[in-house]
């Protein structure tokens, strides 16, 4: 990181965005991260092109059910990802001791809340699933799928913590090849338990949701095995959580970690009334936006990779005591990466809408319609999604402005795109891409009233002493 300040104080936002070191140093990252995360989201892909053979009412149960799943793990995960805002200062501070111990109570918190969610998740699970539609059939499979799944949600937990530190380590690339593994174990499983191949039992949409519990346990191990077995610095024994607690480092974890667990947890909630909104007008609207989700998450784990290389970039940064206008040149060149990424991303996704039909086969005529329309919208607007992503979880959580964060979360989404998405789906009766487009309001106000929060350079805030 010292390098990238050298290179910042010596010429323009331009010249540092296309230096070659500075180029390295993203990729290092990102890379690995967004190939973990286009794996991971792979798994989605894979179950909702095999469950589209079931029929319409079983992509409509998987979209919903997933997304219920994605509440929880995108809390855990916003856990993890705030605290590694800690790690990797104590990191970039030069404090290995210090970086032990935040990563002991990173992983101790995000499992405490991957308990308590997980239990909570099975035990709700009818009810959380006759939310979405009054299709008995389609309840009904969403509460099978809720109930499995919710069974992975902690070694979810303790994956992300460990897999946030191994990136402020510059190991991105190791929990690249544990998802790699898992994800080859996922799909095998999907498809001999979703169809029943061989002497494997024909389980339907129940056999995706064991197949991604048994895949997430197999990773959980690995990563387990390889810290240990290594010695890793991220290697915590029952002391570190002990000293950590003692030297005031929780609440510092709590500080920054928790709005952004509350954060995700409030925006993924707020993805699941949208899937309410829509499910409650129509099963094809629900059906054709569970579709239009699962391409989505591919973009998405694209733009994820760069929003945590910034994070770690800029983390590590003002970690290291850089000076403001060096962090500031750092980050504009991140931005321009992120354009130019996705305005790729757009593309990717308007190519992708003329292969609807090829993607899901079994899937009614209209169903089919409405998504590639959406999806065609979502290349559109698609660009405000990646930016908002960099702007709020590659620099201001990097930075610590983490409230700010949640304030943005709660307020763009509840206040301005719920609403006019309720009234588009339920009282005008509007078409499913107007409705999509809607409900992608909340991208375009979080990433003008983000970017202006950056421009003011007023969220560099550090630490660590």
């Amino acid at each position: 990181m010292r390098d990238v300040d050298a290179m910042a104080s010596a010429g323009s936002t331009f010249r540092l965005a296309f230096n070659r070191g500075f180029i390295a140093l993203l990729c290092t990252t990102a890379i690995p991260v967004m190939l973990q995360s286009l794996l991971s989201s792979s798994r989605t892909l894979i179950d909702s092109f095999l469950v589209s053979h079931l029929g319409t009412d079983d992509v409509a149960a998987i979209g919903y059910a997933s997304r219920v799943i994605y509440v929880i793990m995108l809390a855990t995960l916003g856990m993890a990802d705030g605290g590694a805002v800690i790690v990797a200062q104590f990191w970039g501070n030069g404090s290995p001791e210090k970086t032990r111990q935040a990563t002991a109570l990173n992983v101790s918190i995000a499992a405490g809340i991957a308990t308590f969610a997980s239990a909570t998740c099975f035990i709700c699970a009818k009810w959380v699933a006759g939310m979405s539609t009054d299709d008995a059939t389609v309840a009904s499979l969403s509460a099978e799928y809720i109930r499995i799944v919710s069974l992975m949600i902690v070694p979810f937990a303790v994956i992300s913590a460990l897999a946030a530190s191994l990136r402020c380590f510059g190991e991105a690339k190791v929990a690249m090849r544990f998802t790699l593994c898992g994800v080859a174990l996922h799909v095998t499983l999907a498809l001999f338990l979703i169809f029943g191949i061989s002497i494997a039992p024909d389980l339907g949409l129940a056999g995706a949701a064991w197949a991604t519990v048994i895949s997430t346990y197999a990773e959980c191990l690995l990563f387990v095995i390889h810290i240990y077995r290594k010695n890793h610095p991220a290697a915590f024994r029952l002391k570190d959580i002990r000293t950590g607690l003692e030297s005031g480092l929780l609440k510092k974890i709590v500080v920054v970690g928790g709005p952004v667990s509350l954060s995700s947890a409030a925006w993924a909630t707020g993805l699941l009334a949208y899937i309410m909104i829509v499910g409650r007008a129509s099963t094809q609207n629900l059906a054709a936006l569970s579709m239009v989700n699962t391409i989505e998450s591919v973009a998405i784990a694209v733009i994820n990779g760069v929003s945590t290389a910034s994070s770690v970039i800029i983390g590590s940064s003002i970690g290291e005591g850089s000076h403001r206008d060096h962090t500031w040149r750092i980050s504009k060149s991140l931005l321009l990466w992120n354009a130019m990424v996705a305005l790729s991303c757009s593309t990717f996704i308007l190519l992708t809408s003329f292969q609807i039909t090829a993607i899901y086969g079994n899937i009614d005529a209209n169903t089919l319609n409405l998504a590639r329309q959406a999806t065609a919208a979502l290349s559109v607007v698609f660009l405000f999604r990646a930016m908002s992503m960099t702007l709020q979880n590659g620099l201001l959580r990097a930075g610590g402005d983490t409230l700010y964060v949640l304030y943005a979360d709660l307020s763009c989404q509840w206040l301005i795109a719920i609403p006019l998405t309720f009234f588009a789906a339920t009282r005008w009766n509007l078409p499913f891409p107007l409705i999509f487009m809607a409900i992608y309001s909340e991208e375009i106000t979080k990433s003008l009233s983000s970017g202006y929060r950056v421009y003011r350079r007023q969220w560099m805030r550090r630490f660590v002493d």
